[in-house]
């Protein structure tokens, strides 16, 4: 595509250069950028783009986007926009043209994304069609999966995702919509079939400030959607299901005590899964998971209506369902012949902790052991919110590390206890991770239920600027294997 032709398509400032120049791609990493790509110079929380211009221009790139031209050359062109990341998410959507040829779904929400997007899949892998996952576990195509830094790329890298996708003949794309890709413009443009809301609570506070903007960051999203599926138990829920409907979207309701298009009743759960019936505008079915857990419920009937909107029938959906074990990483048990239930979760905000433990409740008989950390340079109130919900669920408390960054360790784990103190003192700090797993699988007690919160499928710690390599599920089967050995002998 010729310069003119995307500069009759964008808003910009200023142009300089050669307006007949043709290119093919956008890239926000100046070691990409080459004679046919142009260089985004986006402002990033640790970095300005605008920094790397020059490097651009030694790979070659002869066009750059930017919100200043710092240093005008001879040769090369600028394109001068407002703000490089809505710029730049306009011009990778004309160049890559990501929405042709396959539905689009997104997830957004701060608890279920990932299950939800898991979930459809199996429904989808169960019906014989294709589909491709992107999100917090990394972008699944095909049999392959490989990690993602963010849970929604930027934009030119979702659009490539979606079209390396495409080229793998897939047809339908699940994909964890965050509240930073909202705010960041990754999704612009983007129009997606079906948009599904799971809930609202707090986090990601540092990027919003408030919960009024977090909710705002989420409900943007919603119009690009076709069909706006919402759980209106969650009382964010609720108000965005009134509001959606009152502006004219398109919009379905789900929930286990309110008035709604589809209502989930008759709950059972224990350790083994959980029932329940789910009554849809035209039938009543009964729905045997082997997953257990209320949030596990509201999951599994946000795949269900969204796959029978896309026309996949709800008794198709149920078979494909009760058939599955589980998302990894998602309250996730682990095999073991130790007399203890050991579970491993991504729980770690404090709403998320208390769903897991609240399923936990359902079944556990003996002493319930948590493990956990939170993650440094995030929202620190949230830090001793978890301590309580620890202190209020669990009779032992081991507290580690969860990606400190530059933050001490110790000194989270100092403000976590504050809120574990206010119901017992029955915690122990041990910074080392793996150290700290090995210690509560060598002490447990005969029919405890142990929760290792927080780094689920990560596949590393991040201190400072590095990432080490750490696999839970890995370190916690070696402590198993360990303590089997030992009990065998």
């Amino acid at each position: 595509m010729v310069i003119k032709e995307i500069l009759a398509k964008i808003d910009y400032v200023d142009f300089t250069g050669n307006i007949d120049y043709k290119v093919n791609n956008i890239t926000y990493n100046s070691k990409k950028a080459d004679s046919k790509t142009i260089f985004a110079a986006i402002r990033g929380f640790k970095q300005d783009g605008h920094l790397f211009i020059d490097d651009a221009k030694k790979n070659g790139c002869k066009v750059i986007l930017c919100e200043e031209i710092v240093q005008p050359e001879e040769g090369i062109s600028y394109i001068l926009v407002k703000n490089t990341r809505i710029s730049m998410a306009d011009v990778s959507f004309l160049l890559k043209k990501p929405n042709d040829n396959i539905n689009i779904i997104g997830v957004t929400g701060t608890n279920g994304k990932t299950s939800i997007t898991y979930l459809l899949k199996t429904i989808y892998d169960y019906n014989d069609k294709k589909s491709g996952v992107i999100g917090s576990m990394g972008v699944v195509i095909g049999d392959k999966r490989k990690p993602l830094d963010n849970t929604t790329p930027e934009s030119p890298d979702l659009h490539d995702l979606i079209n390396k996708m495409k080229s793998n003949k897939i047809d339908n794309c699940f994909m964890e919509v965050s509240s930073h890709s909202t705010e960041l413009f990754r999704v612009n443009n983007l129009k997606f079939k079906v948009g599904i809301f799971t809930n609202l609570t707090e986090d990601h506070l540092i990027l919003h400030k408030t919960m009024e903007n977090y909710y705002q960051a989420k409900k943007k999203f919603f119009y690009q959607c076709d069909c706006c599926i919402i759980n209106i138990d969650d009382d964010y829920g609720y108000r965005m299901y009134n509001e959606l409907t009152s502006e004219g979207l398109n919009t379905i309701s789900y929930s286990s005590v309110k008035k709604s298009d589809y209502i989930i009743e008759d709950i059972y759960i224990n350790k083994e899964g959980s029932k329940f019936l789910l009554k849809t505008p035209g039938k009543a079915y009964q729905v045997n998971l082997k997953t257990p857990g209320l949030f596990s419920i509201f999951n599994n009937v946000g795949a269900i209506i969204t796959a029978n909107q896309e026309g996949i029938e709800i008794e198709n959906c149920i078979e494909a369902l009760e058939q599955y074990n589980g998302v990894e990483g998602r309250f996730e048990f682990i095999q073991t012949r130790l007399d203890c239930t050991i579970i491993v979760d991504f729980a770690h905000t404090p709403d998320g902790l208390e769903r897991v433990m609240e399923a936990i409740n359902q079944f556990a008989t003996g002493r319930k052991v948590v493990l956990f950390g939170a993650q440094g340079e995030r929202d620190k109130a949230r830090r001793s919110k978890m301590g309580e919900v620890a202190g209020k669920y669990c009779d032992l408390v081991i507290l580690t590390a969860d990606n400190p960054v530059n933050e001490d360790p110790i000194e989270i784990c100092k403000e976590i206890i504050r809120g574990v103190e206010k119901y017992h003192k029955n915690y122990i700090i041990i910074i080392d991770r793996e150290e700290a797993v090995h210690y509560l699988i060598k002490n447990y007690c005969s029919n405890d239920t142990i929760l290792l919160a927080g780094k689920s499928t990560e596949y590393y710690q991040m201190v400072k600027d590095e990432k080490i390599p750490y696999f839970e599920k890995e370190v916690a089967l070696q402590a198993i294997n360990e303590m089997e050995a030992t009990l065998e002998k």
